[in-house]
């Protein structure tokens, strides 16, 4: 079920059930049993929501299957250790402490969902909260507490469920004060969900669709530069600003200084401005995967670099120490990282980028805009997943991000999805995956500050108190019991 609430299926009323077998596999008496139990559960799951591992690493990374496959199997094999940990921390903090897996299954979970958005650089996919994404009264609160909060609820809410199933008694208390906290974020999200801004600027951004099998070929560089260059002038005209994928001009721009020229022409041309992907070239020689931004007069008036790569996808990590990393990283690989995640200044606002994958990690785009962006733009490359669940599952993230920071996201993707996204979280356009087109789409600038931009994940650190005096108050109420039992002669 956790793979059917994702998208692109998206069940997401399933979300609600769907830790319900997993809490059936906790066995206070056996942790041996509930940690085996989590992992087969992890495995199953994760194959489901990361096949397309394969896909991105042998059709397009220059990988052979078997290779491939496993990674994806060591891929899978790592991130369902989380649903492991989970399974036997709620057996083991059950038999210690006399507290009920259904109370201990919320804040456990969630704490582990952030442990893996951290541990290894970090891979937030596919959280509990993400499956809500189109529930949107009830994922506003996003803007106070992060998406941590959503998956709180779901996981509180599945606790109850399994309880109320076998059987077992559920406290009240406990049952009043998620249905409170239910309650109030719904009505916090009709409340929010009732304003609208004015929208006085107008963005188009274009949809190359340029395969990931040529993309890189440089027989077919013109090609892509002539097909940006002919959408940009045909649909993108009376835009503040236009905005091209990642890599959109997939080789080092400054070598090419023909094809730089033909570039900077076009917001000149249109007197508008551009934002587009391409490859910079960084110290000794290594690669800078870039965003430039091109002003009105064809001049290049800021860069941004891309600051959290892909592990084995642009670089390899710590390949220095065990060199046969370097088998399993995509052909290319060699980028090195930007150095902040600060917004430029352009005519069209300050505007905060994230770059591919950069958008899955919300202390990213809370940091951007901290440093001041009043809108976040998205560019992505997802071509490298073909036709798979991925760019689906990626897009979710960007709904997210706009309610928790109050901004819009502008996001183009080379292959699909593009869209404009408002602050919260409504999907005011977008676009089918591999399709050549430009969307167009108005958006305002935000200077506001959520309290969770403000904040960050402090719902982490409530979580952790949360069980730690669940914890210490079963301890205790169990050696009081203990203590009145009448002991042996």
């Amino acid at each position: 079920m956790l793979a059917l609430i994702q998208p692109p299926v998206s069940l997401f009323p399933l979300a609600f059930i769907a830790l319900v077998p997993l809490l059936g596999a906790i066995d206070r008496d056996d942790l041996l049993l509930s940690f085996k139990r989590g992992f087969a559960a992890g495995v199953v799951a994760w194959l489901g929501i990361i096949y397309w591992v394969v896909v991105a690493m042998n059709s397009y990374g220059g990988i052979n299957i078997p290779l491939s496959v496993l990674i994806l199997f060591l891929f899978a094999l790592y991130l369902s250790l989380y649903m492991a940990i989970f399974t036997v921390s709620c057996a083991y903090l059950e038999k210690r402490t006399s507290v009920p897996a259904y109370l201990l299954a919320a804040p456990v979970w969630v704490v582990l969902e952030y442990a893996r958005g951290a541990v290894m650089t970090g891979f937030p996919w596919a959280f509990l909260g993400h499956s809500q994404y189109t529930f949107l009264p009830f994922i506003q609160v996003a803007s106070i507490t992060g998406t941590y909060f959503i998956s709180f609820l779901v996981a509180a809410v599945n606790g109850i469920v399994f309880s109320l199933w076998t059987r077992k008694k559920v406290s009240r208390v406990w049952t009043m004060a998620v249905a409170v906290l239910i309650a109030s974020s719904l009505a916090y999200g009709f409340v929010r969900l009732q304003d609208r801004d004015a929208e006085p600027f107008r963005a188009a951004i274009v949809q190359g669709n340029v395969g990931q099998d040529v993309k890189w070929d440089d027989a077919f560089k013109m090609m892509t530069v002539s097909k940006y260059y002919r959408l940009s002038f045909g649909l993108a005209q009376n835009s503040d600003l236009i905005i091209w994928p990642e890599t959109a001009m997939p080789f080092i721009i400054e070598r090419d200084i023909h094809a730089y020229k033909y570039v900077r022409a076009v917001p000149a041309m249109l007197r508008s401005r551009l934002l587009f992907g391409t490859v910079g070239l960084g110290a000794e020689g290594k690669l800078l995967n870039s965003v430039h931004y091109v002003d009105g007069e064809g001049r290049t008036a800021a860069i941004y670099n891309k600051v959290h790569l892909v592990p084995f996808g642009e670089y390899t990590p710590i390949v220095s120490y065990f060199p046969f990393l370097a088998k399993i990283t995509a052909i290319g690989a060699d980028f090195i990282p930007g150095e902040g995640h600060r917004p430029i200044s352009t005519d069209a606002g300050r505007v905060g980028i994230l770059v591919c994958f950069e958008g899955i990690f919300p202390y990213i785009t809370n940091e951007t805009v901290r440093e001041g962006a009043e809108v976040l733009v998205n560019v992505t490359n997802d071509a490298w997943y073909n036709r798979t669940s991925a760019p689906f599952q990626h897009f979710v993230f960007y709904v997210f991000r706009a309610i928790e920071t109050d901004r819009y996201v502008l996001r183009a993707a080379n292959t699909g999805i593009s869209a404009v996204i408002d602050p919260r979280g409504r999907v005011r356009g977008k676009t089918p995956i591999f399709t050549e087109e430009v969307l167009r789409g108005g958006y305002a600038l935000k200077d506001t500050m959520t309290f969770y931009v403000r904040y960050g994940d402090y719902f982490i650190i409530l979580c952790l108190a949360f069980l730690a005096g669940m914890v210490v108050a079963g301890i205790y109420r169990r050696k009081r019991f203990d203590d009145r039992r009448p002991k042996k002669a």
